[in-house]
């Protein structure tokens, strides 16, 4: 969970395993940054239904469109560590969409209606 991002990205991993082609993607106009500084960023403008279990096993779908995606050029050096190591970014355009409640090791997130 990352509070501290305003906006949530999409990691290539994931983007691949929802059947996408991160090079058919548009590029962002401007740089994003990160840990690891500045890199040039894809967009993903589709409408994206995000799935969060609950330990009881209640589920809870929000969709959202317009994330930045976090996918290194092909010519990268690094590149497939780069991918395998970078996240997915929850940041308080979801976050906000949440109650979160914070005990010793705990984190619940409940929905707000």
């Amino acid at each position: 969970m990352d509070t501290g991002s305003v906006f949530s990205a999409l990691s290539e991993k994931d983007i691949v395993l929802m059947g996408i082609d991160c090079f058919a993607l548009p590029e962002a106009k401007k740089e994003a940054i990160g840990f690891g500084g500045f890199f040039k960023s894809r967009l993903l403008n589709m409408q994206v239904q995000l799935i969060f279990s609950a330990t009881d096993g209640q589920e809870y779908r929000i969709s959202q469109s317009g994330f930045t995606v976090i996918s290194p050029p092909k010519d990268a050096p690094k590149r497939e560590e780069i991918v395998a190591l970078s996240p997915s970014v929850l940041g308080m355009d979801i976050l906000s969409k949440f109650d979160i409640h914070i005990y010793q090791k705990k984190i619940e997130l409940i929905p707000r209606e």
